[in-house]
């Protein structure tokens, strides 16, 4: 029995609710999707809910379980998988938080939370925060560059709580919050009294920093704080190999992504002119996943762009990264070939009209070499997958792909 390889295609926040401005369709009713609906011819459709019915999943948690872990078992916080995905060696026990370069006035009051975004001295900055601060009240702390305005922090010491509150107001016109424990563990205090030092002095250091004098005199918001949240405690997990029997990788721009395939033992790969915004090169994108599939049994191909859209509100945008997803997946069968399963879903919704995650279920469609029952769907969107065959939750995805790519072990006798 041929064993087939697996190509994993998701689309971050890829679901979505009829936009007025789209003629009351959804991106995905818009979008023209001329590869993905070509296989459809052999594939099975339907919806999924990514953890479980209204639930509204963050990208960290629907990955593990698309990826076949239970999140309510092993999720402890996004700082672990940022770090990761920033380039993190991680030990049991290491407290990780994930965390913005920002700006805040003399009264450390949050002006702009991300330092107008586009920080080019991010890489710099992280440098000297490293060769400034190598230890807070007896624990190593070590800084990684993420992408953008984005940062990890990683704690390593005795004695480490992750039960603690962001410093970061999510909201500008705030200010900085001090960090607090969030129960009555000595741990946990001892986290928070690391956290706020280090906040102190990496505002000094960045206060003081050349860099940011130059991005004042050249009217640009100075990256003169650290926000810094989701505390975690970093634990191994049950690799993508040992559960599945497959050899895999991921292609993404996303660090969360990068961390939470590093955690399962999946390398990363990120080619030229992929990105995590609406720049992204989907070519590029489709073309590594054709490559890596010829390595490995098991590919994530990642795309952040239909996301970011939606945070943005910005609907015709939505639409042409869907088009650019079907790009990379016409990409991957001209060099590859369709002789392999290719799931193609979303993560989580993103409503463009709401502009935040959703507990809506996504569309899903998973395409067999092996002739299915055809499903009575032309084009892949949410009113077609409603007629598909298929109810699911994210975590038995691992188990359909395993069916369809006749990988999967037989339960008893």
């Amino acid at each position: 029995m041929r064993r087939y390889k697996v190509l994993l295609v998701v689309g971050d926040g890829l679901g979505d609710r009829p936009i007025e401005v789209l003629g009351n369709k959804t991106p995905l009713q818009v979008a023209r999707t001329e590869n993905i609906d070509l296989l459809l011819r052999n594939s099975v459709v339907g919806l999924m809910d990514p953890i479980a019915p209204g639930v509204r999943p963050g990208s960290d948690t629907s990955h593990l379980a698309l990826l076949g872990l239970d999140p309510f078992n092993y999720y402890s916080g996004r700082g672990v998988f940022e770090a990761l995905g920033a380039g993190a060696e991680l030990s049991e026990g290491d407290v990780a938080l994930r965390g913005n370069f920002a700006t805040v006035n003399e009264d450390m009051v949050v002006k702009d939370r991300r330092a107008g975004r586009n920080l080019k001295e991010a890489g710099e900055l992280v440098k000297e925060l490293n060769e400034r601060i190598g230890e807070v009240l007896g624990v190593k702390v070590r800084f990684y560059r993420g992408t953008e305005h984005r940062l990890a922090v990683v704690l390593s010491g005795r004695d480490l709580g992750e039960k603690v509150s962001d410093t970061d107001p999510h909201e500008e016109g705030l200010k900085l919050n001090p960090c607090a424990p969030l129960t009555s563990d000595e741990r946990d205090l001892r986290t928070c009294k690391v956290i706020n030092e280090l906040t102190r002095r990496a505002h000094e250091v960045l206060r003081n920093s050349r860099l940011n004098a130059d991005r004042e005199r050249e009217g640009l918001p100075p990256a003169n704080v650290l926000l810094l949240r989701g505390a975690s405690k970093y634990r191994a997990v049950p690799s993508l190999r040992s559960r599945t029997g497959m050899d895999g990788a991921c292609v993404t721009a996303t660090a969360v992504i990068r961390g939470i395939c590093k955690a399962l033992e999946l390398e990363s790969h990120t080619p030229p002119g992929a990105t995590g915004g609406l720049d992204t090169d989907y070519l590029s994108k489709g073309r590594e996943a054709a490559r890596v599939l010829r390595e490995k049994d098991f590919v994530l191909l990642h795309v952040k762009a239909t996301d970011a859209a939606s945070h943005d509100g910005l609907a015709k945008q939505k639409v042409e990264a869907i088009e650019g997803i079907d790009k990379a997946v016409g990409e991957v069968l001209m060099n590859f070939g369709e002789e392999l399963v290719v799931a193609v879903t979303g993560d989580h919704s993103t409503p463009v009209e709401l502009k935040e995650h959703s507990g809506d279920p996504v569309p899903l469609m998973i395409h067999c070499p092996n002739r299915l029952t055809r499903e009575d769907v032309s084009h892949f969107d949410e009113g077609g997958a409603k007629r598909g065959s298929l109810r699911v939750r994210g975590l038995d995805l691992m188990n359909l792909l395993l069916n369809y790519s006749n990988r999967a072990q037989k339960f008893g006798e």
